[in-house]
């Protein structure tokens, strides 16, 4: 998938993000992200191209005999999402994924209670991620509400891309694996949720009630649909954010002249 960003504007630095609860940090993170093309985030605790930096205020840590030097959570996921990949999410076993980190069981099960949390636990986190980007523009300041809730979730997803290079590999499992699909329902319904509830703040609508939910239906659907878009590629490119803005633009500015025609309660 190609697509071009160099004829979009990118929200963080027009005055479609300069709202209160962005930061020029967060802005510029996001500038930096999706204007440069085929950028991939560099992973933590590296430099420029991908090098490791030493902090030289570190105390060297005395290696173990036979235990591998990487056994945290970020390597053992790494490895089971190449396993799940290889050899199908079924058929790979906690004992195969200890094995393969050079870690016990209980390391595994230290920070993950089952398996299906191995893949769903970095996506209920952005999905909770979602819920404070919207607590933090909850209050009025003026601009649509759906225009908030576009950058919030464009927003989300830049950052989940740069806390992990591998979301998108997981997403692909939990889109593709029918194991994990039977899940899904229930996760989505728990984003769609988010958007509903601060729709319904924003507006005074009732939060169960036909708008926020048809809302929050409406925009969840597009988000995975641009995901799916994705899915052929092996890595996200800087196109996908922008892609994402402009998938989202057209419809929240139809749901928010729906919102307007619904005029706000109490």
């Amino acid at each position: 998938m190609v697509v071009s960003s160099s004829s979009w504007v990118s929200p963080w630095t027009s005055p479609l993000g300069t709202g209160p609860g962005r930061s020029h940090r967060a802005r510029r993170r996001l500038l930096l992200w999706y204007s440069v093309p085929q950028r991939t985030p560099p992973c933590p605790g590296t430099g420029v191209g991908g090098e490791e930096q030493m902090d030289p205020t570190a105390t060297p840590r005395r290696r173990s005999p036979g235990r591998p030097a990487a056994s945290s959570r970020e390597h053992i996921e790494g490895v089971a999402i190449r396993l799940f990949r290889e050899h199908g999410y079924a058929a790979t076993t906690i004992p195969m994924i200890a094995s393969a980190a050079g870690v016990s069981r209980t390391s595994v099960f230290r920070y993950w209670g089952t398996k299906p949390e191995i893949v769903w636990g970095a996506f209920d986190h952005h999905t909770r991620r979602l819920a404070r980007l919207l607590d933090d523009s909850a209050v009025d300041d003026g601009r649509p509400t759906m225009r908030v809730v576009r950058e919030c979730v464009v927003e989300n997803l830049a950052l989940s891309i740069e806390d992990s290079d591998q979301w998108m590999e997981r997403f692909a499992l939990l889109d593709t694996s029918p194991e994990l699909r039977s899940e899904g329902s229930a996760h989505w319904l728990r984003w769609a949720a988010v958007v509903a509830a601060f729709v319904s703040r924003r507006h005074g609508v009732p939060e169960d009630g036909v708008v926020a939910q048809s809302i929050g239906a409406a925009v969840q659907a597009a988000f995975l649909a641009v995901l799916r878009s994705w899915l052929p590629e092996p890595r996200p490119s800087a196109a996908l954010l922008p892609e994402l803005d402009r998938a989202l633009a057209p419809l929240c500015d139809a749901l928010e002249a729906w919102l307007a025609g619904t005029g706000r309660e109490g």
